[in-house]
């Protein structure tokens, strides 16, 4: 998943480069004990710009390796492509994992589905794309939140896309850097086109589409909502960070929530239009600390006010409409926060774990990153996401 612990607590921000990586004598830089985040923040930038590299800032400057220019004209999906092959194999259920890739002129990407044993062709299917954390993988994050296993109780397709490490050192997606924040280029574009590209392979619900993803696969998650909303109904953010939210997600706290809420506005351009969001956050967190929580839920509804008339006149509101305490039976306690539009529809809703850490809440204890005494975020994102259909 997301390792941030040393260095890596820039894992999702900076690629580290290579020749010290390789060097016998790295040692990762100590996280501090207590409230000295500002002093060791510096301390990495002043050894960063000794080594000649410059942290991202705003949304950010890129780290290398530098990005595959974008094409002159981007597509209005996923860019062009080429594959669509890949494998079938039987699973320990009764559906099926499907193999794939998908290529255009930003790189390319594997990835890896499961196709329900319910599935028939020419009956429409929802599909849900699951992105993996930092150090984890497409097969990882099935294991982890169990997306496939609910794939085949409910009857939808899960697709896993994979980030190689030759993109990111600690295969995180890239949410941070520039190059990957827009539409028609980088990785949205690439995360896009397996969307599409599954979409034509398989009969899937155009309107029942959706992403969600854990730690930088959440705060990618983010990202695809602004720059694709056209394709995604909803999105998922566990343990992640809002869109444009900088490097400093990771282990302080984001940008200005209304500086980003406009951007993804501006990003969603002539598409724009109120994006359900549904998030979990650990009030223990000490890799993307709760702040992030609560700058996502304020950049998303500054977003979506905006979205819903083209004003920020409080159309959607910035105080729950409505907030829930939960138990989870020998588990964690929690609170949900559902957030209304003016005509009283949820556009919102946030789940604050207490005593969880950086996880994903309700996840199988088998991986790493799981809370597995958290409510389950798997089903509770399914059930938000099927209450959400694209308009």
């Amino acid at each position: 998943m997301l390792k941030l612990g040393g260095l890596a607590v820039l894992a999702a921000a900076i690629l580290w480069p290579a020749s010290a990586m390789a060097a016998s004598s790295y040692t990762p830089f100590p996280l501090p004990s207590s409230g000295s985040w500002t002093t060791w923040w510096a301390q990495i930038q002043k050894q960063l710009s000794q080594a000649g590299w410059t942290l991202p800032v705003g949304g950010g400057s890129t780290t290398t390796p530098p990005p595959t220019p974008p094409p002159t004209s981007p597509p209005s999906g996923g860019g062009g492509s080429t594959g669509g092959g890949g494998t079938t194999s039987p699973t320990s259920g009764t559906g099926a994992t499907v193999t794939g890739s998908y290529t255009n002129s930003s790189g390319t990407r594997s990835y890896t589905a499961y196709v329900p044993s319910t599935y028939k062709a020419g009956t429409a299917m929802p599909l849900v794309v699951v992105l993996h954390g930092c150090t984890e993988s497409s097969d990882v994050i099935a294991q982890l939140t169990r997306f496939d296993q609910l794939a085949e109780t409910k009857g939808f397709i899960a697709v896993f896309p994979q980030q190689p490490s030759s993109a990111n050192y600690e295969s995180c997606w890239n949410f941070f850097q520039d190059a990957d924040m827009h539409r028609g280029s980088g990785e949205p574009s690439l995360i896009a086109g397996i969307t599409q590209q599954v979409q034509q392979n398989y009969t899937v619900n155009a309107k029942q589409t959706y992403v969600a993803g854990l730690s930088a696969g959440g705060a990618m998650a983010s990202v695809m909502g602004a720059t694709y909303p056209d394709i995604y109904a909803a999105i998922g953010v566990g343990s992640g960070c809002e869109y444009d939210a900088t490097a400093a997600c990771a282990g302080y706290q984001s940008t200005d929530p209304t500086t980003a809420g406009k951007a993804a506005y501006t990003e969603m351009g002539s598409r724009a239009r109120v994006l359900p969001v549904i998030a979990f956050q650990g009030d223990a967190d000490t890799t993307v600390p709760p702040i992030n929580g609560t700058q996502l839920v304020q950049q998303w509804l500054t977003t979506d006010d905006l979205a819903d008339d083209g004003a920020a006149n409080g159309s959607i509101g910035t105080t729950a409409a409505k907030t829930t305490q939960g138990q989870v039976p020998n588990g964690r306690s929690y609170t949900v926060s559902d957030y209304d539009d003016s005509h009283g529809g949820e556009v919102l809703q946030y789940w604050l774990v207490h005593g969880m850490n950086h996880a994903w809440s309700g996840g199988s204890s088998s991986e790493s990153y799981a809370d597995p005494q958290g409510p389950d975020a798997t089903s509770a994102m399914y059930q938000f996401f099927m209450a959400h259909p694209m308009p």
